[in-house]
């Protein structure tokens, strides 16, 4: 008998005649497995590690730190998603899982509403301080190639999610990020350039961002099949 049949004895199902599918939030006991894997995708996600990295680099101005930054929080966020969610279903027979479900709404809206607070405020943030004089063109360059990337991604994410129904609620959550994040990315244009920008260091931070998103989806992309 393996670990995932002797948890489900540990569990009562509803009557499979009055609920034929389950979803982790139906049972106390994965619940909270359930809610840590959405916490996990929320804030080690590709926008806020890029975010983290772009305040590291500022802080150290160098290029190194910022890339094991980034590339931690989404590898090791995108693992620890992927296991929080693999035990959360790990108490509901396969035949009975309720994949389809979506989030509660309030989780949504509520998650979405405070990154989109927390995202205007960082990137506020880092948008000034990498204006400062001591701050060079190469890291200004570097971050912003990162940035561009970042809000690509996060377009692309909203747009193709409103167009399939069963996303479409969460991109409609997910519009106040995205705008916050394409403000950003246009204001650190304006205040960091004046037609200076370093194309080539551009080029490679959006090489290297660009690259640590595919690995990261690579990683869901694979947790999700094995889940299957």
């Amino acid at each position: 008998m393996n670990a995932a049949d002797e948890i489900r004895e540990d569990v009562t199902l509803p009557d499979p005649a009055v609920q034929p599918l389950v979803h982790p939030l139906d049972l106390p006991e994965a619940r909270p497995l359930y809610r840590n894997a959405r916490l996990f995708a929320a804030f080690t996600g590709f926008p806020v590690a890029a975010l983290v990295a772009a305040i590291i680099a500022y802080l150290t101005r160098h290029v190194m730190p910022p890339l094991v930054v980034v590339l931690s929080l989404t590898i090791l966020g995108a693992l620890s998603e992927r296991w929080y969610t693999a035990r959360a279903w790990d108490y509901i027979p396969r035949k009975r899982q309720d994949r389809d479900r979506p989030p509660p709404k309030a989780w949504e809206i509520g998650s979405s509403a405070v990154l989109a607070l927390v995202l205007g405020v960082a990137l506020l943030l880092v948008v000034v301080r990498l204006d400062d004089p001591d701050v060079t063109l190469p890291i200004r360059s570097f971050t912003f190639g990162g940035c561009a990337v970042v809000a690509f991604f996060v377009v692309v994410d909203v747009l193709a999610g409103l167009l399939r129904r069963s996303a479409r609620r969460r991109a409609l959550a997910g519009l106040a990020g995205m705008l916050v994040v394409v403000a950003a990315t246009i204001l650190a244009w304006t205040r960091w350039f004046t037609g200076d920008a370093d194309t080539v260091q551009v080029f490679w931070g959006a090489a290297t961002l660009t690259g640590v998103a595919v690995v990261a989806g690579a990683i869901k992309l694979w947790g999700r099949r094995r889940a299957a």
